[in-house]
C-alpha cells in the first residue's frame, strides 16, 4: 500500500488526475483536475504533483495517447506506473472520466492493481517502432505483389504456371518487359534464366494474353508501388542495425538459437528488451508472449486450451522462426522434438510447441548471458520407462556433478 500517488484517465485532448492519499485509516481524495495534453498542460500537470508532493503515478493505457504523458512525467523523481484499461474498468452504467480517475487512483493507494504494464527503456521503445514500421512494410509489399498476380490472372497471362516464383529474376523480367511494351507482344527468351525447367514454348503459351489499357496502369504503378516499398525496407533495415549497435552482446546470443536471423533477433529484442527479471519467471514469460494455454475453466469443466493472444507483434515472428528451426541441420534436436509432437498432436501444435521451447531458450540464455546450448532449460535426464542407475549416474557425471556412491 502507498501513502499518497495519483490516478490518470487519459484522453486524446486531456487528461483527468486525482490524488488519493491516507489520512489515518481514511483515503482522502483531491477534486478532480482536468490537464490539457500538449506539452505545456502535461508540465503544469507534473508542477501540480510536485506541489502536492505526490510522486507516484499510475496510467491508463489509452492508445498511444499515454505515451507523450509518460514521457514527460516520468523521470528519476516520478515513478510512473501503466495499466491495461481491462484491470481499471469501472461496472457499467457508473463511468465517466472523473470516477475512471478516482477509481484507478483508489485502486493503486491499495495496490489491488493485479498486473502493471512493462515499459521497457527508451531505446528499446526506438527500435521496437522502427522494427514495428518495417513490418507492416512487409505486408505492404505482400499485398502489392498479390495485386500484380491478379493484374496477370485476369489477362489470362499464366507466368505462375512456368515459374515457381514469379518475383524472381525470370518473373520481375517479363513482367518489367509487359510493362514497358503494354502487352505481350514480344520474344521471352532473352529474360529466361537458364535455371528455369519450363521451355520456351510454354512461355509463349503463358504469354498469350491481353493486357487492357486500365489494368496497364495498374500494373504500372503497382511497380513503381514495390520499387518504393523495397527502398523503404532496406532503409529501415539500416536504421535498425544502427539503433541496436549498444545490444551487440544481446543480439549475438539471440543469433545463437536456432532458427533466428539477424533481422529476426533484431525483432525480439525490440519486443522483449534485454531485462528478463522484469517478467518474474519463464512462466510468466510465456503466458505474455503468448504461447502457452490459456485458463478458460468453470464448474470443473474447460472451455478452451487455446493459446492466449499474447503479443501479436512477437507471436508471428516466433513461430517464423520455429518454421525455421525444424529444418535447422545444425539443431537436430529440435526436429526430433518436433517429429514426436507431430505423430500426437499435429503439425500446428508441434509448431507452437517447439515456439514455446525456443522462447524457453532464450529466456535463459538472456538471463544467465550466456549462448544457446540444446540442454539449456530443461534437464534432458531419462523421466519414463525403466532407469538404469548406472545410466543415470553417468548422465549426471557428464554434466559436471560429482557423483558418491557409499559402499
Amino acid at each position: 500500500m502507498r501513502d499518497c500517488c495519483c490516478g490518470v484517465d487519459v484522453h486524446k485532448s486531456f487528461i483527468i488526475a486525482v490524488i488519493a492519499s491516507f489520512i489515518g485509516k481514511d483515503v482522502v481524495f483531491t477534486k478532480p483536475t482536468r490537464f490539457s495534453t500538449f506539452s505545456k498542460g502535461l508540465r503544469e500537470f507534473k508542477d501540480w504533483l510536485r506541489i502536492h508532493n505526490c510522486f507516484e503515478v499510475c496510467l491508463e493505457s489509452t492508445g498511444k495517447y499515454y505515451v507523450p504523458v509518460y514521457r514527460i512525467v516520468s523521470d528519476d523523481t516520478f515513478h510512473v506506473d501503466v495499466v491495461h484499461p481491462k484491470y481499471v474498468k469501472a461496472p457499467r452504467g457508473k463511468k465517466n472520466d472523473k470516477r475512471d480517475a478516482k477509481r484507478i487512483a483508489d485502486m493503486y493507494l491499495r495496490d489491488h492493481i493485479a498486473e502493471y504494464s512493462i515499459i521497457p527503456p527508451a531505446d528499446i521503445l526506438a527500435i521496437r517502432d522502427i522494427t514495428r514500421y518495417r513490418r507492416k512494410t512487409v505486408n505492404m509489399l505482400a499485398a502489392e505483389k498479390n495485386r500484380m498476380s491478379n493484374c496477370l490472372t485476369v489477362s489470362c497471362i499464366k507466368l505462375d504456371e512456368v515459374l515457381s516464383d514469379i518475383y524472381g529474376k525470370t518473373g520481375q523480367a517479363i513482367i518489367g518487359q509487359i510493362i514497358d511494351t503494354g502487352g505481350c507482344d514480344f520474344d521471352p527468351s532473352p529474360y529466361i534464366d537458364k535455371r528455369v525447367k519450363a521451355t520456351l514454348e510454354d512461355f509463349r503459351m503463358a504469354l498469350e494474353g491481353d493486357v487492357t489499357p486500365a489494368t496497364h496502369a495498374k500494373m504500372t504503378m503497382i511497380q513503381q508501388r514495390l520499387a518504393f516499398l523495397g527502398k523503404q525496407k532496406t532503409e529501415l533495415e539500416l536504421t535498425m542495425e544502427s539503433l541496436t549497435k549498444d545490444f551487440n552482446r544481446q543480439l549475438e546470443i539471440l543469433d545463437s538459437a536456432p532458427g533466428v536471423d539477424s533481422i529476426s533477433a533484431i525483432s525480439i529484442l525490440s519486443e522483449i528488451g534485454v531485462n528478463m527479471k522484469e517478467f518474474g519467471s519463464v512462466k510468466r514469460f510465456l503466458s505474455w508472449v503468448g504461447v502457452v494455454p490459456q485458463n478458460n475453466e468453470s464448474a470443473g469443466k474447460k472451455k478452451s486450451t487455446r493459446i492466449g493472444k499474447g503479443n501479436t507483434w512477437l507471436k508471428p515472428v516466433i513461430v517464423q522462426c520455429a518454421n525455421a528451426a525444424i529444418k535447422d541441420k545444425k539443431h537436430p534436436e529440435v526436429r526430433e522434438k518436433y517429429l514426436s509432437i507431430k505423430k500426437r498432436r499435429g503439425h500446428g501444435k508441434a509448431l507452437v510447441a517447439i515456439a514455446k521451447r525456443l522462447m524457453t531458450s532464450i529466456y535463459y540464455m538472456l538471463l544467465r548471458n550466456e549462448l544457446y546450448n540444446p540442454g539449456i532449460g530443461k534437464d534432458s535426464a531419462p523421466k519414463r520407462g525403466k532407469i538404469v542407475l548406472e545410466k543415470l549416474i553417468e548422465h549426471y557425471r557428464l554434466k559436471g556433478y560429482t557423483i558418491i556412491t557409499e559402499g
